[in-house]
């Protein structure tokens, strides 16, 4: 035979087989990646979502054909089809082994109440007559959006909702703006507080103050955007802002922490200050801090830039275990040590580098460590008074698993390991979490044993 025709041949034979190789019987069906419903987690309403995806697979011996792909209701959430975006998808083709991508995002209604509210829709996809459908929900957040607000006169923002932070808030000269009890401020990527009046915040164990970024959805799988530092500014103290006050009040992720500068004041009570990518605590000439039973965790830096001024850091957990870098300076570092007067009591220092960072005349500056846990180790001598040296603390935390509470664990050296005679008076009795701290060093009571 001619070997053309031969090809010829050939050639309509295999056409023929594909134009037959789809399976129209009703038994073939597509699977999804997702075995019960796709979660697109928690959304501010009104702002449109990042894209969440699935996969629709093809596990039969022959092509399928997905006669309509389409969202049941559509008013709230979007769909892209392998790689095609509409409402509805008609004669989508797979091929066996084989799938196509569906991305997903949606823009949610505000809800009727203050507290997130499921907002769902179903992806049905039909195939040879038979329907399959996987239903698509995420959870709707009502939030007070403020956008470039200064705060001229003294304000309280609301704690009903979250406020979400476009763009910098700022307090003038003059003004107080006070946060109360369970108050969250979500800050939006390169957004700050700028503090040049008076900054109270009011928390309680009960209902804690948050400052953070506006990130809710996961990086990754299972790990959330609470890990990553840098999503936003920080918080500002301008020059002479005076009577600051944060009371369990979180502030975390930030760029640059918290920064107090000169001749200004900021007390810290049960507070924590967690994961920045610069340093944790900076602060200026001639300023005064004062932080009772706080936690100074995570940065990528110094966790405390102290220049000359007045500090006193007692019953606090001063902690690097900062994920993405090692510490490019030790914990605690003193700028002008000469005219410093400093005191850090019933206190540990804990953390990948060195705790303290080397200044000279050591016995002739007025900085004192009375009764702290180092993890080096190190003798006594007159400015460090009854510490514990070559310590493990036992904190709680876990470097795969992304989590640092803190917490002693059970028999660690720090519990009923503080003086009392070195706590200040007005010191609370209970921690951050609102149980009784004893005598254990470092900000917090010990972890319940598991």
């Amino acid at each position: 035979m001619n070997k053309f025709l031969w090809i010829i041949l050939a050639s309509l034979t295999l056409t023929g087989c594909i134009v037959d190789a789809f399976d129209t019987s009703p038994s073939a069906q597509p699977t999804f990646s997702v075995n019960e419903a796709l979660d697109m987690g928690l959304h501010f309403a009104g702002t449109p979502s990042p894209t969440s995806q699935l996969k629709i697979y093809n596990n039969n011996s022959k092509n399928i054909k997905l006669s309509t792909v389409t969202l049941r209701s559509g008013s709230h959430f979007r769909i892209n089809v392998d790689g095609r975006s509409g409402r509805v998808f008609n004669d989508v083709e797979i091929r066996p082994g084989d799938s196509i991508y569906v991305f997903v995002e949606c823009t949610l209604p505000e809800v009727s109440t203050p507290e997130p509210q499921v907002v769902s829709d179903w992806l049905d996809v039909t195939t040879n007559g038979v329907m399959c459908s996987l239903q698509i929900y995420a959870m709707s957040q009502n939030v007070n959006r403020i956008n470039r607000l200064t705060v001229n006169s003294d304000m309280t923002l609301q704690a009903e909702i979250p406020n979400l932070i476009a763009d910098t808030l700022r307090v003038a000269p003059g003004a107080t703006l006070t946060l109360p009890p369970g108050a969250r401020l979500l800050f939006h990527d390169k957004a700050a507080l700028i503090v040049e009046g008076t900054l109270l915040s009011h928390g309680t164990s009960e209902l804690p103050v948050e400052l953070c970024g506006d990130r809710t959805n996961n990086v990754v799988a299972d790990i959330s955007f609470t890990v990553m530092s840098n999503q936003w500014e920080g918080v500002y103290f301008a020059p002479e802002s005076r009577g600051n006050r944060l009371e369990h009040t979180s502030v975390i992720n930030t760029c640059q922490g918290v920064t107090v500068d000169s001749l200004a004041d900021l007390t810290l009570v049960n507070s924590r200050l967690y994961n920045s990518g610069g340093k944790q605590l900076s602060v200026g000439r001639r300023s005064t801090v004062t932080a009772l039973g706080c936690e100074i965790s995570n940065a990528a830096s110094a966790l405390l830039y102290l220049n000359e001024g007045t500090y006193l850091f007692d019953r606090c957990t001063i902690a690097n275990w900062y994920l993405f870098a090692w510490p490019d300076m030790a914990s605690v570092i003193f700028v002008n040590p000469a005219e410093t007067s400093a005191t850090f009591s019933n206190s540990i220092l804990y953390g990948r580098d060195t705790p303290i960072g080397d200044y000279a005349d050591v016995e002739e500056v007025d900085i004192w460590f009375r009764r702290c846990m180092f993890t080096p180790a190190g003798p006594d001598d007159a400015r460090y008074l009854q510490c514990l040296w070559n310590a493990d603390p036992m904190l709680e935390y876990s470097l795969t698993d992304y989590t640092f509470s803190y917490l002693p664990l059970p028999g660690s050296p720090a519990i009923d390991a503080a003086l009392a005679e070195f706590d200040d008076a007005s010191l609370p009795a209970t921690d951050r979490h609102g149980r009784q701290r004893g005598l254990t060093l470092g900000a917090y009571a010990p972890a319940e044993p598991q």
